[in-house]
C-alpha cells in the first residue's frame, strides 16, 4: 500500500516547492498533481516543470484550456481511480494538512475501523498585519502567516470542511468538501486542521478573475454561491484597506505555529466545524 497525494495545480504556483516538501515530511511517498494552463505559452508552465523536476517528479496530467468549477475535480478523480485500493491525501495547493497523529497511524485506524476517509476543517493562515503579504519560499511559511482562523467560513462563508485523505475508490464532492461513498472516521478518532495559505499576495488577483470569469460565462458556473463569495471577500478588503480586518471577533484569529495544538480554541471548535459543509 503506497500513500499517495493528489491536487491540481493552476496560475499560482508559489506554494508549489514548500506544499511537495510538507506533504513528503507527513510520509507521503507518490505525488499525483495535475497541471492546468490556460495556455502552452504561459511562461508559469516552464518554471512549475522545473520546481518538481527538483523533487525528483513530473506532473500526472497537464490540461489546457478554461477553468471550469468542475475541472478540479474531475482532474483529482482520473488520478485517484488508477490505484483505488491505495490512501490518497487529497489537498489544493494551498491546503497544508495537519494531523494530531501520524499520517500511517490514521491511515491504520481507518482499515482497523472500517473507515474509508478522513475530513477535517480550514484554518486559514493570515500575515499579523491582516495584510496580503507576498510569500517569501527562503523562509518559514508557517511564520510568515502567523494568524490562523475562521477567515474563509465567516467573511466569503465559503465552505470550511475538506475531505484530507481518502481510499481512491471514494467519490469526493466538488471542491472536497464531503464524499459521495464510503464511510467517514469520527472525528473524535480524527479530525485534521486543513492551514490555509491562501491569503498572500496573489489572492486578490485570483479572486477579482474568478468572480469576473464567472460571472461572464467564461468558466463554467456549477454553483452560483461561488460569485457570490468571491464578491463578499472582495468587498471586506476593500473596506479594509486591503487587509483583512484581524480585530475581527467572529474569525477566531489566534497566533499559531505548525503543530495541531497551537491553535487553542480548536478543541471546542470540532463540534461546530465537523456539522458545516
Amino acid at each position: 500500500m503506497t500513500i499517495r497525494f493528489v491536487s491540481v495545480v493552476g496560475g499560482d504556483t508559489g506554494l508549489l516547492d514548500a506544499a511537495i516538501t510538507h506533504y513528503r515530511t507527513l510520509g507521503v511517498e507518490s505525488f499525483h498533481i495535475a497541471r492546468h494552463i490556460e495556455s502552452l505559452d504561459d511562461p508559469g508552465f516552464q518554471r512549475s516543470q522545473d520546481v518538481v523536476a527538483r523533487h525528483g517528479i513530473s506532473f500526472a496530467a497537464v490540461h489546457q484550456g478554461p477553468w471550469d468549477e468542475d475541472l478540479n475535480g474531475y482532474l483529482i478523480r482520473a488520478q485517484m481511480r488508477r490505484h483505488p485500493q491505495d490512501w490518497w491525501v487529497v489537498a489544493d495547493l494551498d491546503e497544508f494538512h495537519v494531523y494530531d497523529q501520524p499520517l500511517a497511524d490514521v491511515i491504520t485506524a481507518c482499515e482497523t475501523g472500517g473507515y474509508d476517509y478522513v475530513k477535517g476543517a480550514l484554518l486559514d493562515r493570515v500575515a499579523a498585519d491582516g495584510s496580503l503579504a507576498p510569500f517569501k519560499p527562503h523562509d518559514s511559511i508557517w511564520s510568515q502567516y502567523p494568524l490562523a482562523g475562521l477567515v474563509t467560513l465567516r467573511l466569503p462563508g465559503g465552505g470550511s470542511s475538506k475531505v484530507t485523505l481518502a481510499r481512491g475508490d471514494v467519490r469526493l464532492h466538488l471542491g472536497q468538501h464531503g464524499a459521495e461513498t464510503g464511510r467517514l472516521i469520527p472525528a473524535e478518532q480524527s479530525f485534521p486542521q486543513v492551514h490555509h495559505f491562501k491569503w498572500n499576495d496573489s489572492a486578490l488577483a485570483r479572486l477579482v478573475q474568478r468572480e469576473q470569469a464567472y460571472s461572464s460565462g467564461d468558466w463554467h458556473l456549477t454553483y452560483p454561491d461561488t460569485v457570490d463569495e468571491s464578491r463578499r471577500m472582495l468587498q471586506h478588503l476593500e473596506a479594509n484597506g486591503g487587509r483583512i480586518d484581524v480585530s475581527a471577533q467572529e474569525l477566531l484569529l489566534r497566533r499559531c505555529g505548525s503543530a495541531y495544538t497551537d491553535y487553542e480554541p480548536w478543541p471546542e471548535l470540532i463540534a461546530t466545524l465537523k456539522s458545516i459543509r
